[in-house]
């Protein structure tokens, strides 16, 4: 009993730091079961639109679970069975133990990053869960990953189509802001509207085929950054 409390304390401690040993993470697990974390702080998830065909779905990629890592609660937790439902915005993680399996929708607020398909989103302030594109100490470029949902009516049977949607947001001085267009980098910086005119005419290449380098670019080359 003694070597068993001495385990779960070490590896307990071990959550404080993001980024040690996975191998700690998994052994916890193991020990209580993800049931009884922090993790199993959640709803039941139950789906609420009806879909005609499977390759029309609410989801980020597609409508099964990745294993990927999420941090909640302060806690970190690696190899987690886990989707990203895009029409709401919230996460879906799959739990198993002792031989039963449940899905549940963690508090959102409560969520602090997660990785899935080796992509790593982050919880921002104003506009949900982002995407990291690009990470710079005075800047970040992100991407917003939605999907708007539509009802149909085939006889009898109701159903829903999805539509795909991204934007793109600049973390810049502790602030989230939209940079879907010139106009939007006008207004964050308006004393440098020519430069950013002159910039998006000679950068047509970039603006649709690398716009996150096209991003850095325009935000290096200007004088407040």
């Amino acid at each position: 009993m003694k070597k068993l409390l001495s385990t779960l304390v070490l590896v307990s401690c071990s959550f404080i730091v993001y980024g040690q040993d996975e191998s700690l993470y998994s052994q916890f697990d193991k020990i209580i079961g993800p049931n009884n974390t922090k993790l199993s702080y959640g709803v039941i998830y139950k789906e609420k639109y009806r879909k005609k065909h499977r390759d029309n779905h609410n989801f980020y990629q597609d409508d099964s679970f990745k294993r990927g890592s999420i941090i909640y609660r302060g806690q970190v937790f690696n190899n987690i069975e886990l989707k990203y439902e895009l029409v709401d915005d919230f996460l879906v993680i799959q739990l198993s133990n002792n031989n039963q399996i449940t899905s549940i929708i963690p508090e959102k607020s409560l969520v602090q990053k997660f990785s899935i398909e080796n992509k790593k989103f982050i919880n921002s302030s104003s506009f949900g869960f982002l995407e990291e594109l690009l990470i710079k100490e005075e800047f970040s470029v992100l991407k917003k990953h939605r999907k708007l949902s539509k009802e149909n009516r085939d006889a009898d049977y109701r159903y829903h189509t999805f539509k795909k949607q991204e934007g793109y947001i600049l973390f810049y001085n502790d602030n989230y802001f939209s940079i879907d267009s010139k106009r939007d980098f006008v207004k964050l910086f308006p004393n440098s509207k020519k430069q950013i005119s002159k910039f998006y005419k000679d950068n047509k290449f970039l603006i649709k085929n690398d716009y996150k380098t096209f991003v850095a670019k325009l935000i290096t080359s200007l004088p407040q950054v």
